[in-house]
Parts: C-alpha cells; sequence; structure tokens
C-alpha cells in the first residue's frame, strides 16, 4: 500500500543564497501547489554568509530545506501523504530559480515492504508521476 511520496531535490545554484523569508514563501508556496495545509512554518538562519534550515509543518507531513551557501548547495525534502500532488510542489521549486542545476528523485513511502527481501519489492516511482523529473542543466548562452 502507497502511502505517501518522498521527494528528494538537490540544487546547485541561486536555491543556496535565498534568505530565510524568500524560502520561506517557497515553500509555503510548493505546499499550496500540491495541494497540501500547511500547518507550520520555522526557519533559523545561521549567521551572515552561512546557511539556513527550515522546516514547513503540513497536515499531509512536511516540506523541509537545508542551505550550504558556500558550497552554493540547496537541499529540499518533500513528504507528502493522501491526494497532495508533491511533484507540482518540487517543479514550483526547482522553477524557481531557472538557471540552478537540480536533480529530483523520488521514494513511494508505505507497505508492505519485506528489509529481507529488496528483490521482491523493488523500488518504484512515485505512483503521483504525472511528470517526469531529472537532472536540469544550465545551459550555456
Amino acid at each position: 500500500m502507497n502511502i505517501g511520496c518522498h521527494l528528494i531535490i538537490e540544487c546547485q545554484g541561486r536555491h543556496a543564497h535565498l534568505n530565510e523569508h524568500g524560502l520561506e514563501r517557497l515553500l509555503v508556496s510548493a505546499a499550496e501547489a500540491g495541494g497540501a495545509s500547511v500547518l507550520q512554518a520555522h526557519f533559523h538562519p545561521f549567521g551572515a554568509g552561512k546557511g539556513i534550515t527550515g522546516v514547513v509543518l503540513l497536515a499531509e507531513s512536511h516540506i523541509t530545506v537545508h542551505t550550504w551557501p558556500e558550497h552554493d548547495y540547496a537541499a529540499f525534502d518533500i513528504f507528502m501523504c493522501g491526494d497532495c500532488k508533491p511533484l507540482q510542489a518540487a517543479e514550483l521549486i526547482t522553477a524557481a530559480c531557472p538557471d540552478a542545476v537540480t536533480s529530483v528523485r523520488s521514494i513511494d513511502r508505505g507497505l508492505p515492504f519485506n528489509v529481507g527481501d529488496a528483490a521482491a519489492n523493488p523500488p518504484v516511482a512515485c505512483a503521483y508521476s504525472d511528470t517526469t523529473f531529472g537532472v536540469r542543466v544550465k545551459q550555456n548562452s
């Protein structure tokens, strides 16, 4: 039984340099685009020139971000269950910085699974995947 879709988004580029308020607006907008209900948001900046960590708590799970501007890197995590559309949330996040290099990977979450027999339960794409994501490479002009 698939109970949710977990997306891992890795970004190199401008995402890593968004400020606390920009990241909060982005993640709340992504949650809304995915049809999720925002319960609370909390973001913590680590100081000038340092990264930010943040979470948007959803009735349907969560969206998180961790940035490392010194490495030009940001990591996003989207986990949604129910009738939400996590891929639409991911598209909004990746499209926010079109010059960034991004990668989106999906994991189906749920039961049954058997730790001892991975061959019997191979990984599959999220059941919600009406859009295909992959690595988007910045094009030189």
